[in-house]
């Protein structure tokens, strides 16, 4: 630990116009995974928080990066916390080339911001994360949020194509360029995408847009197995249909999201949701065509969702996925059915609920567990959940869970045989270790 209050004094002095938070209160609302950080830091421009970084260099300082907060809980316990660096005052659009589809906004701008700007010339970025209104577009790429929309569009290191940097020793870096075509350089975007902010603190990003679609339909079925469900998912992933998202549903899930958006969904079997862009008629046509699929997988036709029920009803599965005790399972298509009737067997074995949402086409079940107080069940079933992704060649992280359950597991999971190259990364990034360790992967 380095001279902290050495590092408050030339803060004030150096970069006045940069506000420094101290109030026990305020200090409060910023712990992470119950320890509260020395002071908050808040910016107002990329130079100045780029001074606070050179200054928590030279003091031997340790800063956490932050946006609205919204992802804060994913990572491990951090070793330790002298100070958090907010980034919502960087908040303006910079540039918007509607002609080119890409855009120039600063981190700490809320994507529902960015998106109600983008709106105005009839674009969006096409990531659609739970908590819009508060999640920043730094802390998305940071953690490499998503959402049901990745099935068709992918995630952040996809559509980033250019990342303005702050680095542990304060120096300002550009990766990436301000154009789709850019080859030039290592791509050092996805090294930053989803890494926490130990390697860097993100404050600009240069970001590929998609037009609005005319027109958005949303087509519910209804299975008695998840089997039969994810049958359908195949035969559609195998057609030329082009959803722009395949959601999956228990009726525990359904339950839930009925409740949070105002719906009728069936709370017994498996709910399949498809989401359709385009044009109406080629809407109608594709929805035409998943249901005569789906009665040859014998699915019970549902509703078809449009207008404010349908924008409720994708609003309550993203926030679905962001329990207070949720794992994120990733693995082959496939393996989706039989790891969720081995997930309700064990949860009923050791007479725990559970809530599950699949991004079906893309391999991701998030399951969400209760109670969520730590007990001998739930380590277990945690232990055999993870075991379960792994035997089908997939993993496991706990993306949510109290401070307790993390002094007793590790959210990651075992390291992998590319966890010497992440040690070297960080060693070359931040040797000093300005950026919080602990929190990432293997304690990075």
């Amino acid at each position: 630990m380095g001279d902290f209050a050495s590092f408050i004094a030339a803060l004030q002095e150096q970069v006045p116009q940069t506000e420094v938070l101290l109030d026990s209160a305020t200090l409060q609302r910023y712990a992470v995974d119950e320890i509260l950080p020395r002071a908050v830091i808040v910016p107002s421009s990329t130079e100045e928080a780029a001074r606070a970084v050179a200054l928590a260099h030279q003091y031997q300082v340790s800063l956490l990066p932050r946006g609205g907060g919204s992802h804060l809980g994913l990572g491990g316990l951090p070793t330790s916390l002298d100070a958090v660096i907010e980034l919502t005052r960087l908040s303006r659009l910079l540039e918007h080339e509607a002609a080119d589809l890409t855009c120039q906004t600063e981190a700490g701008i809320t994507l529902a911001a960015l998106q109600s700007q983008l709106a105005t010339r009839g674009q969006r970025l096409a990531l659609d994360p739970p908590h819009a209104e508060q999640a920043t577009i730094g802390g998305i790429l940071a953690t490499n949020a998503s959402g049901p929309r990745r099935f068709r569009y992918g995630t952040a290191r996809d559509l980033v194509i250019g990342l303005r940097t702050i680095q542990a020793d304060g120096e300002i870096a550009r990766s990436g360029g301000r154009v789709v075509k850019n080859v030039a350089g290592y791509d050092l975007n996805k090294l930053y995408i989803g890494s926490l902010g130990t390697l860097a603190l993100i404050v600009e990003a240069n970001l590929k847009l998609h037009p609005l679609p005319a027109a958005e339909r949303t087509l519910l079925l209804t299975f008695p197995a998840v089997a039969d469900a994810m049958r359908l998912v195949c035969a559609v992933l195998g057609s030329v249909l082009t959803p722009t998202a395949i959601e999956l549903l228990d009726g525990n899930a359904a339950r839930a999201i009925a409740a949070r958006a105002g719906l009728a969904l069936p709370a017994n079997g498996y709910t399949l949701a498809f989401d359709f862009e385009g044009s109406l008629s080629a809407i109608h046509r594709q929805m035409d065509e998943t249901r005569l699929l789906a009665r040859q997988h014998g699915a019970l036709m549902g509703e078809d969702l449009q207008g404010a029920e349908q924008e409720a009803f994708w609003e309550a599965v993203r926030v679905q996925t962001s329990g207070e005790l949720t794992c994120k399972a990733t693995m082959l298509i496939t393996a989706i059915a039989p790891y969720l009737e081995f997930a309700e067997q064990l949860c009923r074995r050791l007479n725990l609920e559970m809530a599950a949402v699949a991004h079906a086409g893309s391999g991701i079940v998030y399951l969400e567990l209760r109670p969520l107080e730590v007990s001998s069940e739930l380590l277990e079933a945690l232990r055999l959940l993870r075991q379960q992704a792994q035997e089908g060649k997939g993993s496991l992280v706990i993306e949510r869970a109290s401070t307790a359950l993390k002094r007793q597991i590790d959210v990651w999971g075992p390291v992998g045989s590319d966890f010497p190259l992440m040690q070297r990364l960080k060693q070359r990034f931040d040797p000093s270790g300005v950026f919080v360790k602990g929190r990432f992967v293997g304690g990075l």
